[in-house]
């Protein structure tokens, strides 16, 4: 399992929360940010805007390669200033630990506690 970070203007974060969330495992949480760079950085880094979302995605392995494969493919990802996606590895503490998030949050869904 591994933690995908994506940060995209608020325009198309839906279309990525989309994308994103059709695999395995579908968890996320969507942060608006605000970006603090002056003109220079932004201008350097080819950010027009400096609103943001900051999408974290819990996803399986299997399912990365397809995600950004999507992302480059649906959204032309690549394209300068489209916005930066990166996976982080969950060691198995963490991956326990959201095993029982889950399972909890699920329990809380249906009625369960």
């Amino acid at each position: 399992m591994k933690l995908l970070i994506t940060i995209v203007g608020r325009h198309v974060s839906e279309k990525v929360s989309k994308i994103t969330g059709g695999g395995v495992i579908d968890y996320q949480a969507t942060v608006p940010g605000v970006g603090t760079a002056t003109s220079e950085i932004m201008e350097y880094l080819s950010l027009g805007d400096p609103e943001r979302d900051i999408i974290f995605s819990l996803v399986d392995d299997g399912d990365v390669e397809q995600i950004f494969q999507h992302l480059i493919l649906d959204l032309d990802f690549l394209k300068l200033g489209m916005g930066v996606a990166f996976t982080v590895a969950l060691d198995g503490i963490s991956e326990t630990a959201y095993k029982s998030l889950y399972q909890e949050m699920v329990g809380d869904q249906n009625g369960k506690k």
